[in-house]
């Protein structure tokens, strides 16, 4: 069997710091960012004006997917904080709602 490599040999690997750093800054889960073009697009062309590196978005979501999935324990990407509402988080506005009335 015969593994083809994705990366070049002569294309400088991607920086995990600035891509976990955007990836927190963009807030965006790494599933929804990779399945979505054009917001993978802005992210590859946000980290080649970070860095100066010319990248293909393909690679960045290869990149991102792979860091997903080593965890944050092992140097991959971080856990969102995301903010919750509760399992039901209309119940909120509608409970400030009938305390008006």
């Amino acid at each position: 069997m015969v593994r083809h490599d994705t990366e070049r040999i002569d294309t400088p690997p991607l920086d995990d710091a600035i891509l976990k750093q955007m990836y927190i800054e963009y807030n965006t889960p790494c599933d929804r960012l990779v399945s979505n073009p054009g917001s993978l697009q802005a992210f590859a062309e946000d980290y080649a004006q970070r860095t100066g590196q010319q990248v293909e978005a393909a690679r960045v979501s290869h990149r991102l997917l792979t860091l997903r999935k080593l965890g944050q324990a092992k140097g991959g990407l971080p856990r969102l904080r995301r903010a919750y509402n509760g399992r039901n988080g209309s119940v909120d506005k509608w409970n400030s709602i009938c305390w008006a009335l």
